[in-house]
């Protein structure tokens, strides 16, 4: 799962995307130590984790559709208001993944 790209963080309540394991590195270099354990993965399958590679709690679709919008709207993105759930195919799509 560790090793399927890309991948979707959720560091601090907020969606970051990595494309390779140097971009993960990256994003986790800010996280405080005793925060990685919070730190939760979504591959392309649907697969959820936790930086151990352990399965973990997955997303509900409001939570991940909360998450994607969010972060379209950082990057400039409009006319997102009506979407409220999201499947993990369609958040991908969405973030042209």
């Amino acid at each position: 799962m560790l090793n399927s790209y890309p991948q979707l963080l959720v560091i601090y309540n907020e969606l970051e995307i990595a494309h390779t394991p140097q971009d993960r590195e990256e994003y986790l270099h800010s996280v405080a130590t005793s925060d990685l354990t919070d730190v939760v993965i979504l591959n392309k399958r649907g697969e959820y984790c936790t930086l151990k590679n352990t399965p973990c709690e997955p997303l509900s679709a409001e939570q991940l559709a909360v998450l994607v919008t969010s972060y379209l709207l950082n990057e400039g993105h409009c006319c997102l208001s009506k979407i409220t759930t999201l499947t993990v195919e369609q958040a991908f799509n969405l973030l042209e993944l």
